[in-house]
């Protein structure tokens, strides 16, 4: 039987009691979610003690929420749905940045709790191709598809996907999840209901993350196809575009508003041309190379040999230049080439085999789709069967699809891989026998071997943390931040820094500081990756003449900054009159007022 005829024969049909034995006890949920979260809390607290260059992004635009800054609340290239709840979240913890901290990683694990769910939902999904057996033979295949589905969460949303990391791609994952299963029932009991849900879910989606908005057309597409195939009509699919729409249309109203033109979002053109094209990236382009355009409002550059940019205004977050790239980038221009599309392509596949090759659960899935295909006694009807559930992996092999043609990162993929990686279990469940209880107790086995590897060793860093006592508190960004207001910095005071870019701004973040002008920070060229040694600009600045500083300190006082941070001062260089060092960390700081 096929996966869609399994799940439209089982769809409306069966008694209530009958649906609740197929469930697992609630006491053994229960237990499970506990271990889970235990799991979650552990990476969450553990895993990464500072704020990643995204993060300070999304974070600062939580900060604008509360502000009503709405240009910086509609950025057409970080989203707000993730920083929406963060400024919801912030008002229950102490207004203190061991609060902040304390916030962001608490929702994180709620936000996690929710991933969870959704997925056991996804998982529920699938007790339908079992309704019509017997049913300790039903909670044979339920218990097999729920138990390699544990082991699959664990590590791939600990280890790929992560609670530790501050941004929305966990939410995005939780959606994705959610809208999979939403499908799955959709097909199999067509309803207007189930419909608008499903549009609501892409809608929200499409908030979190501007992924969300080409995953909702496939996912859309797919479904379509998927009533076409069985020759429904498709008015279900129909409802839940329009409401797709509906719920996504005041979100592209404030995009634009803040954009000035019409938009959906430029984080798909703009990661385009920094990838696939080569556009230099990520700050303080000024233009070029020939044929790339140039900027409309570029950062100011008042100092060329050593570079030093100004960048203080119109907004006014953390680090400005990485706050609203899409701004500062706005006049570059946008091209395709068959030669850095094909080489992109090709870069992101080896990222993609690096992902595979390096988590431990990628082995134990492949090992155990051998064995179940070894002991299969029809594997024709096997891989027919596997086939007849495109509607539920299609959607996930077009994403990876999505992303390889543009730009790859681990993070992006986590509900993909989680969706393949059930497929062959799945399709075991819908056969008409199991395998046997010898074979199912070494899939078992072989799935927590893969489980345990995976959160072992991938994220060994986290026991490495536990056992030095390694927390954020130690972070050396962490120190800097909280040494530079023990130095009398204040919140909201406008600051320097010698060396960048400063996307990764951790101190500054949790300090309430503003850096609005840096020595350093040139736009990365791709093609010219060696053009300059890292840090050149701190060492140029620590060697050079009295002069040649002093007029470095004059430009940053002329851009309203309080105080010019550098690190890493050479150990021959005697330290300069008017430089402080920061207690417990390599940085030094002069005031200028």
């Amino acid at each position: 039987m096929s996966a869609i005829n399994a799940t439209e024969g089982s769809a409306a049909t069966g008694p209530v009691s009958r649906r609740r034995e197929l469930n697992e006890p609630l006491g053994r949920q229960v237990t499970l979610t506990c271990f889970v979260l235990f799991l979650g809390a552990i990476e969450g607290w553990f895993k990464r003690t500072d704020f990643a260059t995204d993060a300070i992004s999304y974070l600062d635009i939580s900060r604008a929420i509360p502000a009503r800054d709405w240009k910086m609340v509609f950025n057409p290239l970080w989203s707000v749905g993730y920083p929406l709840l963060l400024a919801a979240a912030r008002p229950f913890f102490p207004s203190s940045a061991n609060g902040e901290w304390l916030a962001i990683h608490v929702l994180n694990l709620i936000i996690f709790l929710g991933t969870w769910l959704a997925f056991l939902y996804l998982l529920k999904s699938f007790n339908s191709l079992s309704e019509d057996l017997p049913l300790e033979e039903a909670l044979q295949r339920r218990r097999f598809v729920h138990y390699a589905g544990v082991c699959i969460f664990i590590a791939i949303q600990l280890c790929i996907d992560s609670v530790s990391r501050v941004g929305p791609d966990l939410l995005v994952t939780t959606f994705f999840f959610l809208a999979t299963a939403t499908i799955w029932r959709l097909l199999g009991n067509p309803n207007y209901g189930r419909a608008i849900v499903l549009g609501v879910i892409l809608g929200v989606g499409y908030w979190i993350k501007g992924i969300f908005l080409p995953l909702s057309f496939i996912l859309l597409l797919v479904t379509a196809g998927a009533f076409l195939w069985k020759k429904r009509r498709i008015a279900p699919v129909l409802i839940a575009f329009l409401v797709f729409a509906v719920v996504a249309a005041p979100y592209v109203a404030g995009l634009s508003w803040s954009y000035g033109h019409f938009t959906t979002g430029e984080s798909g053109q703009l990661n385009y041309a920094f990838h696939v094209n080569y556009l230099p990236r990520w700050t303080n382009w000024q233009g070029g190379p020939a044929g790339y355009g140039t900027p409309v409002h570029p950062t100011h550059e008042v100092l060329k040999g050593p570079d030093l940019f100004v960048f203080g205004e119109p907004y006014h977050n953390t680090y400005p230049p990485f706050g609203n790239v899409v701004y500062w980038y706005e006049g570059y221009r946008h091209f395709w080439s068959a030669k850095y599309q094909a080489i992109g392509i090709g870069r992101d596949l080896g990222y993609l085999a690096k992902i595979l090759v390096g988590q431990p659960i990628f082995y134990a899935v492949l090992l155990s789709t051998l064995l179940l295909l070894a002991a299969a006694e029809n594997r024709r009807a096997m891989l027919k069967t596997a086939l007849s559930f495109w509607p539920f992996y299609l959607p996930a092999l077009l994403g990876i699809l999505l992303y390889v043609q543009v730009h790859l990162e681990d993070r992006y993929l986590g509900s993909f891989f989680a969706i393949l990686c059930l497929l062959p279990f799945v399709t075991v469940a819908a056969l008409s026998s199991l395998p046997s209880r010898k074979t199912r107790t070494q899939i078992f086995a072989i799935m927590t071997l893969g489980a345990a590897l995976n959160y072992l060793l991938v994220d060994r860093d986290i026991f490495s943390h536990i056992a030095h006592h390694y927390t954020y508190a130690e972070n050396p960004q962490w120190k800097l931040g909280m040494g530079l207001q023990r130095l009398g910095l204040k919140p909201g005071d406008e600051v320097a820094a010698i060396g960048g870019p400063n996307a990764s701004c951790t101190w500054a973040y949790v300090a309430h500081l503003r850096i609005v002008a840096e020595l350093g920070g040139d736009p990365f060229d791709q093609r010219n990756p060696h053009q300059a040694p890292a840090g050149a600009e701190v060492q140029e600045f620590w060697h050079g003449s009295p002069e040649l500083q002093g007029r470095i300190l004059t430009l940053f006082r002329n851009a309203g900054a309080a105080a010019a941070v550098a690190s890493n001062k050479p150990s021959d260089v005697s330290t300069p009159a008017g430089w402080q060092r920061v207690d417990g960390t390599d940085t030094w700081v002069y005031l200028l007022h």
